[in-house]
């Protein structure tokens, strides 16, 4: 009962800290940190989730605590990533958050923020557990977990190499400095399509993995190569910067669909 646990309060935290927080709302928590509505929005959104995921009145002193542990971590993040000129905020007219001359460290910042936040949810669901000991999830969702091992994984697996992958990749193209110059026609220097293409491109190899269909993506490689092919023969930043993303995507969705396949 505990890894069903465990499993369905991650699954809160990859929705609440991922799919439902923007990016204009991290950039917001580093810049008024407590002082804003942000932190404390997205923090309540983790508690609500927690305890809906419990399904459970009783489950209302979990959610708290993973709430306030949560919001707790994420004002120690802000707070280091200011001092430790990962990220400085220009007073100009307008308040503006830039990287700073340690950008490259906000990779490992990221992976400590998330190992504590997961480390909390499973040693507090252990806590809750013992106090609980007849706590049962909602029958359908036993079922479906019980049931439907491999289709379960799949899901997890998916929500983890969409968007929080596509966080990942870009801090450890950040941390290896691989970016593209800013051209006058393009500030910030990335593309507008990019994202969404990363997600087609990781969800379709997970896909292609679990199924076995690895032939499958040697075609979308090569697909992919064909039409970057100008980009690749000039031998510019952009092709660079293409190709490690590629090969980053690639290596995420192998190593998910592995995992798929072998728990």
């Amino acid at each position: 009962m505990i890894t069903i646990l465990v499993l369905i309060l991650i699954v809160a935290h990859i929705l609440g800290d991922f799919y439902l927080q923007w990016d204009y709302s991290c950039k917001n928590k580093i810049l008024s940190s407590v002082r804003g509505k942000d932190l404390w929005l997205h923090s309540l959104i983790i508690g609500m989730l927690s305890w809906i995921a419990i399904w459970d009145l009783r489950g209302w002193w979990l959610a708290l605590c993973i709430m306030i542990l949560h919001f707790l971590i994420d004002w120690l993040k802000s707070y280091i990533q200011i001092t430790c000129h990962i990220f400085k905020i220009e007073n100009s007219k307008h308040k503006k958050l830039v990287d700073g001359h340690n950008k490259r460290y906000d990779l490992w910042v990221f992976l400590i923020d998330q190992i504590l936040h997961i480390s909390i949810i499973t040693v507090f669901a252990h806590i809750w557990l013992i106090v609980n000991s007849d706590w049962c999830p909602l029958e359908w969702i036993q079922n479906f977990l019980i049931n439907h091992p491999l289709r379960v994984k799949t899901i997890i697996a998916m929500m983890i190499v969409l968007k929080p992958a596509n966080i990942l990749i870009l801090l450890i193209l950040g941390a290896c400095k691989v970016a593209i110059t800013p051209t006058k026609n393009n500030n910030d220097g990335n593309f507008h399509s990019g994202e969404l293409i990363g997600w087609l491109e990781r969800g379709l190899m997970l896909l292609f993995v679990i199924m076995a269909q690895y032939e499958a993506i040697g075609f979308l490689i090569a697909a992919k190569s064909i039409l970057r092919f100008n980009e690749a023969s000039s031998g510019n930043e952009k092709s660079e910067y293409v190709l490690t993303g590629t090969l980053l995507s690639l290596a995420t969705a192998l190593t998910f669909g592995l995992i798929v396949l072998r728990l």
